[in-house]
């Protein structure tokens, strides 16, 4: 019995990172060069203005989406992701922290505007 829990925690752990990477790699990416001189507010306006309604992630060892911890949970069916190209755990650092920051910044401008809309599932 002690070896069937055993077993059934090992491949909990171990699936968890692959089903997160299976998201990072079937998310559509679009390319951000600057992310430090971008508006993510402004850029989360344009997106809801055309009814894109998904979240900003960006890659690593497993797909970060900033700003929203429950983005596996409550949001990834609803709403999706997309991901800044180039952001990964060997790209550069400087890159990748931009790459958050404006993650970070757009995600809750989304959130925001999911939470003062009906019909949306993100928290009030």
């Amino acid at each position: 019995m002690q070896r069937v829990v055993l077993l059934l925690c090992i491949s909990s752990t171990v699936a968890q990172p692959l089903d997160a990477q299976r998201t990072v790699t079937s998310s559509p990416a679009f390319a951000l060069p600057h992310p430090e001189r971008a508006n993510p507010e402004k850029d989360c306006q344009r997106a809801i203005a055309r009814k894109d309604f998904r979240f900003v992630g960006v890659a690593g060892f497993a797909l970060d989406v900033p700003g929203v911890p429950d983005y596996q949970t409550r949001y990834w069916k609803n709403n999706g992701v997309k991901v800044i190209a180039g952001t990964s755990d060997v790209g550069q650092r400087d890159f990748s922290e931009a790459a958050h920051g404006y993650a970070r910044q757009y995600n809750a401008a989304l959130l925001k505007y999911l939470a003062t809309h009906s019909g949306s599932n993100a928290k009030t």
